[in-house]
């Protein structure tokens, strides 16, 4: 089992159990999704959608809530664990099967409509070219490739009391940053045993040359401050927090 796997498994309980997933106020009829993807992905009623790291399911509950055939996938079991206790307590149709993005084509055997990944998921990838190349295996022709990220400044900035520094470079390297500590973005101090993290950072331009090369056709490239959903410590508007891009096949 990788680094990041084991860290994803133990930090997913400590996410159900937060207030920045408020759990019991999704299961009382609320809803992950923000207005960004909402937007740009549209109307899913109907249509057969997966979603890829989809961690404990609160965003691929809500695409089925809005009328999508949907299944979830994600590498960690307990995080999988959580999302078919919340499928089963919101009476929800979504399925979801344990695999990672590389192989996922190969495990589910299906084609989609849309392909649904975003906020805070290519920092986790070594290979974006494997990526891309999944992401079009699981489309259908004509199906809709949709992500929504963490933009890469917002990876390489740090906020400091004296304002904003560059933390590290904004282009890829070889080995990943190695990040240690007892949490994550929406929870603190929890006791974790597996503290440690592998992340890559992936500029725009790597990612979208990724995605042409797997036979994605792009159809926009968007640019957004960030969001209220934005889990990144970078707080200045004028700087781009997110990105978009979607394509098809």
């Amino acid at each position: 089992m990788s680094v990041n796997q084991k860290f994803w498994d133990e930090i997913a309980p400590h996410h159900a159990a937060s207030d920045f997933y408020a759990v019991e106020e999704f299961v009382s009829g609320s809803q992950t999704l923000g207005e960004i993807e909402l937007a740009e992905v549209g109307d899913v009623a109907g249509k057969t959608m997966v979603h890829l790291q989809c961690h404990i399911g609160l965003d691929t509950l809500s695409w089925a809530r809005r009328g999508a055939d949907i299944t979830g996938v994600d590498f960690s079991a307990e995080a999988l664990r959580i999302a078919r206790d919340l499928a089963a307590r919101t009476n929800s149709t979504a399925t979801f099967v344990e695999s990672d993005v590389v192989t996922a084509p190969q495990k589910l055997g299906e084609t989609y409509d849309i392909v649904f990944t975003s906020r805070g998921v290519l920092m986790w990838l070594a290979d974006l070219d494997a990526w891309a190349a999944a992401c079009a295996a699981l489309l259908r022709p004509g199906g809709v490739f949709y992500l929504l990220d963490i933009h890469p400044l917002a990876m390489a900035v740090e906020q400091t009391d004296a304002g904003l520094r560059l933390a590290q470079s904004y282009f890829a390297a070889a080995e990943p940053g190695i990040r240690s500590g007892d949490g994550s973005y929406a929870v603190q101090n929890v006791g974790l045993t597996n503290t440690e993290t592998r992340e890559w950072i992936h500029p725009v331009s790597d990612v979208v040359s990724a995605l042409i090369g797997a036979g994605i056709a792009i159809d926009f490239l968007h640019e957004f401050p960030i969001d209220a959903l934005t889990p990144t410590v970078l707080q200045e508007p004028q700087l781009p927090g997110l990105f978009s891009v979607s394509g098809h096949r």
